[in-house]
Parts: structure tokens; C-alpha cells; sequence
């Protein structure tokens, strides 16, 4: 639609792009099992998503990005840039399913680390490369950025408040206007596959703190004694589209149902098919 602003003796016309609010971003958990949005006729945003069948995986590989890997092999340069502080990953068959192996990693900087000095980080990268810049002089000579009240030299890590699951580098020609698509910043990847595939296996859903912007918290798996909390708005047994359907378990759910619950402080509800999600309260 297009709506038709007064302004003196000029007419604004500004078409829906321009007033209507963007759609929100996927839960995170969609994003990184490769999950691809669709609108159906009448949304302007996405209303369901098609997601790879989890619990059908070859047990015996593993899943990461979209790739798949044999027992044995480690994750490709790209994907292991991805998640470089979980660095040398191996698919690992000696578990059911197969699942990732990952060292460990201590960064030099954690130990004993300098004061009056600007560590260098580079994208892609966990721990900082090259020697740490020092001393004032030298680091007055280092590009400066201006991100959400704060200022940082070349080098620095800045994390974003509103964006909370991406992270920027300070470099040359930083600009702060945005966070998304700038190319100074990357979204953090949770590595839900690589950490989680038995859970993802056995038809576990993520719990996030407070909304599902960034990383889970933890895992809610099927329980014998659960049972769907019917919306109030539709009766219990109105036929439902089964694309505009969320599966848990032995459950099936509609659009706004939940899932029984003891614990007050989290609430799991089917907002985006296929899979429901839960998110803790932040009062709690």
C-alpha cells in the first residue's frame, strides 16, 4: 500500500518499504541448521520455515553449514572460521550420532596480560595476532572508532548492545551507522550443530534468555508427561494446516500453543513452524 502525507504545499508519498516495521530476524537456531524462510500468500514476513529433517541424519556423519563431513575429516577452512575458538574439529563416529571433536584453546593475552596495551584482533580470528600495540604514543597513532557511546582503537573487539550476536572489529573507515551487513562485523555463530547433534537428534529444542537473538542456553527434550497448552483463540480439535505446524516430541501444535511446563520462569511455544522454541523469562 502507499500512504499519502501533507506537508505544506507538497505531497509525500511514502510506499509500504517506508513505513512498515522490518520483519525480525530468524531465531538463531533456524539460521544456523540452515533453515530457508518462507512467505506464504498474504505475509509480508516469513510465516513458517523449511528446515532439514534432524532426527533422519545419517548417524554415522556429521552436519555443519550446510556441509557434510565423514567420520574422521575436520571442517573445512571456511566453516572452521566460523567457530575459531573451537579450533581443530573432527567428526567423530565413536558416539550415536556422530558429533564433532574440538580442542580446547588458551589465547596468550589471558595469561598475564599487559596493561596500557591494545591487543590486535583480526575477523575470523579468537585469539589476537602479532605483538599487542603499547604504550601511548604508539597507540595514539592507531585509527580510532566511535561505537554506541564508546571509544575504541584499531584492533579492539566491540560488541553491540542492540545487536547482541554479532561482533566488530575497530578498523580504518569503521562505519557506525550499522551493524548488520557491515563489513567490519560478523554474527556470532553458536556452533548448535557442532555441539549439539545428539540433542538435535533426539528432538530437543533450544531455550534462550529472553528472546532468541543470540546463543541457547540450554536444551528442553521430550518428556513422557508432556502436553500441549492449547491458544485459547482455536478449539482443541480445529484442523490446522500441518505446514503451520510445530512437532516436539509426540506433539503436535498450532501456532501459539504451548508445552506444559513446572518451571514457571520458561515458556516453550510453537511462535514459527516447524520447531517450537523456549525462551527464560529475564525476571526469573
Amino acid at each position: 500500500y502507499e500512504l499519502l502525507l501533507k506537508d505544506n504545499d507538497f505531497d509525500i508519498l511514502l510506499s509500504s518499504a517506508e513505513t512498515e516495521e522490518p520483519c525480525p530476524a530468524p531465531p538463531k537456531h533456524y539460521t544456523e541448521l540452515g533453515c530457508k524462510p518462507i512467505k506464504d500468500e498474504g505475509h509480508r514476513c516469513p510465516n513458517r520455515y523449511e528446515c532439514p529433517e534432524l532426527t533422519d541424519r545419517d548417524g554415522q556423519k556429521c552436519y555443519f553449514n550446510g556441509n557434510i563431513y565423514e567420520p574422521g575429516t575436520g571442517l573445512s577452512k571456511t566453516d572452521q572460521e566460523l567457530v575459531s575458538c573451537s579450533p581443530a574439529c573432527r567428526c567423530n563416529n565413536k558416539t550415536s550420532p556422530a558429533s564433532f571433536t574440538c580442542a580446547s584453546i588458551d589465547c596468550p593475552e589471558f595469561f598475564g596480560r599487559k596493561e596500557d596495551c591494545i591487543y590486535q584482533y583480526e575477523k575470523g580470528q579468537c585469539c589476537s595476532s602479532g605483538a599487542p600495540v603499547c604504550g601511548e604514543d604508539k597507540i595514539e597513532q592507531l585509527a580510532e572508532c566511535y561505537f554506541e557511546g564508546e571509544q575504541y582503537r584499531e584492533g579492539q573487539k566491540m560488541y553491540p548492545t542492540e545487536e547482541s550476536c554479532y561482533s566488530c572489529h575497530c578498523q580504518k573507515g569503521f562505519d557506525n551507522s550499522t551493524v548488520v551487513g557491515n563489513p567490519h562485523c560478523q554474527e556470532v555463530n553458536c556452533g548448535i550443530e557442532l555441539r549439539s547433534s545428539e540433542r538435535l537428534a533426539r528432538g530437543c529444542i533450544p531455550v534462550y534468555f529472553g528472546n532468541d537473538r543470540c546463543c541457547p542456553i540450554s536444551w528442553r527434550c521430550p518428556e513422557d508427561k508432556d502436553t500441549v497448552i492449547v491458544e485459547g483463540r482455536r478449539g482443541a480439535d480445529e484442523v490446522t494446516d500441518p505446514k503451520m505446524q510445530c512437532k516436539f516430541g509426540k506433539l503436535t501444535m498450532g501456532v501459539g500453543d504451548s508445552i506444559s511446563s513446572e518451571d514457571k520462569c520458561v515458556s516453550c511455544k510453537c511462535t514459527v513452524p516447524p520447531m517450537p522454541h523456549c525462551i527464560q523469562s529475564r525476571e526469573c
